[in-house]
């Protein structure tokens, strides 16, 4: 019998997630480039901590992830690992670009963050409806999507 565990993945998973985190990293060295060379000083600490952070955590994401393509024994701790740091690498982004809007239109950051929250509890419920199984692990995701977003992007609105 398969172990189950709270974050699951499958080879196929992993490896779009390792690309789609590939061109991420590549996306924020570009932007990152373009701040340093704009002046820093024009963007909020918060913004850069998370923009830089993110970085290490997609790198560790796609490493872990990349396990699952040809490890077949104790996949738990890499898909948790991978879960953990691509979760909170993307979440850093979406709070990070709501950060910078805010610059720009505090209405529309403010609209950014609540249409984000808005969606991603309706995608949990309509995953929920399509697995009841899953009810604990994908209210556990959704609370820590909502901690970090609440930390990360509107504590400091």
């Amino acid at each position: 019998m398969k172990e189950e565990f709270f974050f699951k993945t499958n080879p196929q998973k992993s490896a779009n997630k390792v690309t789609i985190n590939s061109f991420m990293m590549g996306s924020l060295f570009l932007v990152l480039s373009l701040i340093i060379t704009l002046n820093p000083s024009k963007f909020s600490i918060a913004v850069m901590y998370q923009l830089v952070l993110a970085i290490p955590l997609l790198y560790v994401s796609s490493l872990a992830y990349s396990k699952i393509g040809y490890h077949t024994e104790n996949l738990k701790y890499w898909d948790t690992l991978g879960w953990f740091t691509n979760t909170t690498g993307n979440l850093f982004i979406m709070n990070a670009i709501g950060l910078l809007t805010a610059k720009f239109d505090p209405i529309l950051a403010h609209v950014y963050f609540y249409l984000f929250i808005i969606l991603m509890v309706i995608y949990t419920f309509l995953n929920i409806k399509n697995n009841k199984g899953a009810l604990n692990q994908k209210l556990f995701k959704l609370f820590y999507l909502l901690l970090i977003i609440f930390l990360g992007g509107l504590l400091i609105l």
